[in-house]
């Protein structure tokens, strides 16, 4: 069960209520049993005062009263009384009459009791009031030299030398155990905090400085066995948070480029198959627009001015033939049978198709590892693919060399890139690089569908086409294509085996 008193305490409060007090009273315990039995030893002692007292002058007293020299017994006592631990002291006869006596107070003893301790000859000792007052007195019989009783001595002190001595006593006592408390109260705190206490606000202080905001701050790990491995708790805590946080970065940003991905590709599918419907739709208009056109050039009569008209228009429709042909490329995609091929192979048939409109000005190179990775595609749509992407590439502002490569990457996937040398794409038009009609090049040939036709080939083969930044400058182009679930001829091979 939880105590809400503790949980308001601190470690300190709580070491004093459960160790200190605790101690604490167990001393005061055993000093008091001490005391109690020091206290009864104490007045034994002072009651062998009196009774060494009385056994001192005994026997002056016995032989004064044997002689019955009065006046040496006064003087006997008077000397005992100067001694200052003694209250009274008298003489007694045999019928129990006072002879002699000396003191503050006139004892009233009845006289049997008198004759009844002379009677036994033995010692004795008791605590009696005497005109109000406490006393302790002690009784020892007289015998003269032929051992009969003669009398009896009564030597009397007062309790309240017996109540002061033991009142200081206690005091003392008191004292001491208050400064032992006080003593072992500093020693604990002081060696708590040193063995413990202060690695524990160090600690303390740690966490205090992750809550405001230090996240790489971590606590030192020293002190006791106990108290560092709490520490590497805590450090090992708080680098799982730190990790934890990163990969949550991580993944959330990943999640925010797949989501960007998924609304972009979302985007193209939906701008296909309007693009399709659109493209399909033009197609019978130009169809009769060129042959009317052929129909007028053919005509004898027709003058060289309709002629050169009727050859502008049949150039513009072939112009716009192209782009419906490449409307339809994006839209619904002309893949027509896969089949195993190898990477070099669609990057040498690319290279050899763009070499024919490529100027002086240009380098082109490819390259990648042999024997190549080997893909299930469809090789006209992807080396298409390839042809627009090294097109693009050539026409890109301050381009003198173009390079095409090819790799296969740690996860199986066949990932090739086309990079240029020239002045790059801005990040603000990155994201509309594959969008049907966006061109930076304002050319009458280009139509700005090379690169949505990439993305819908691509697409169509479950890949995934990105632009990035290369070393050398300029821009980049990455395709990546997934690993087939089918066997390729080399596995195959080694299957036949």
């Amino acid at each position: 069960m939880k105590n809400p008193l503790f949980n308001r305490l601190s470690l300190r409060s709580v070491l004093i209520v459960n160790v200190i007090a605790p101690l604490l009273i167990a001393m005061t315990g055993a000093a008091y049993i001490g005391l109690a039995m020091l206290e009864q030893i104490v007045e034994e002692r002072m009651q062998e005062d009196v009774q060494l007292v009385a056994r001192a002058i005994r026997l002056p007293v016995s032989y004064s009263l044997e002689k019955e020299r009065f006046g040496s017994i006064s003087q006997t006592l008077q000397s005992v009384f100067h001694i200052g631990r003694v209250y009274g002291a008298y003489v007694y006869n045999t019928q129990g009459d006072r002879i002699a006596s000396m003191g503050a107070v006139e004892p009233d003893i009845h006289q049997q009791n008198l004759l009844d301790v002379a009677k036994d000859g033995e010692r004795t000792g008791q605590y009696e009031k005497i005109q109000g007052r406490r006393v302790y007195s002690y009784f020892v019989p007289l015998f003269d030299t032929t051992g009969k009783s003669i009398g009896l001595l009564q030597i009397i002190r007062k309790k309240s030398d017996f109540e002061n001595y033991i009142h200081r006593l206690r005091v003392r006592v008191a004292g001491i155990i208050a400064g032992a408390g006080v003593l072992i109260a500093v020693f604990v705190l002081l060696g708590f905090h040193h063995a413990a206490g202060r690695y524990f606000e160090a600690l303390t202080n740690s966490m205090a400085q992750v809550q405001h905001g230090k996240r790489f701050h971590r606590a030192r790990e020293t002190g006791p066995r106990e108290i560092t491995s709490l520490a590497k708790s805590l450090n090992t805590m708080l680098d799982s948070l730190y990790r934890s946080e990163k990969e949550i970065a991580k993944r959330r940003k990943t999640q925010q480029a797949l989501e960007a991905r998924l609304r972009q590709s979302e985007k193209m599918a939906a701008i296909g198959q309007l693009a399709a419907g659109v493209a399909h739709e033009l197609g019978g208009p130009l169809s009769l627009i060129d042959g009317k056109a052929q129909r007028g050039l053919r005509d004898s009569g027709t003058s060289d001015t309709s002629k050169k008209t009727l050859e502008d228009i049949r150039n513009q429709v072939r112009r716009m033939e192209n782009i419906v042909r490449q409307l339809l490329d994006f839209g619904k995609g002309t893949m027509r049978e896969k089949r195993w091929t190898q990477a070099d192979r669609l990057a040498g048939s690319a290279v050899a198709m763009i070499r024919k409109e490529m100027g002086g000005s240009v380098q082109l190179f490819f390259n990648g590892p042999t024997p190549a990775p080997f893909l299930y595609v469809d090789p006209l749509r992807l080396e298409q693919a390839l042809i627009n992407l090294i097109r693009n590439a050539m026409q890109s502002g301050e381009a003198t060399e173009v390079r095409l490569c090819w790799e296969l990457s740690p996860r199986g996937d066949v990932v090739f890139t086309v990079t240029d040398n020239g002045t790059g794409i801005a990040d603000a038009i990155k994201p509309k690089i594959f969008e049907p009609f966006f061109s930076t090049h304002k050319t009458p040939e280009n139509t700005g569908m090379g690169l949505s036709v990439v993305h819908g080939i691509i697409r169509e083969h479950n890949g995934t086409v990105q632009v990035f930044d290369p070393d050398t400058g300029g821009a980049g182009f990455r395709i990546t294509l997934p690993p087939q679930p089918k066997k390729h001829p080399q596995d195959q091979e080694k299957n036949n085996v």
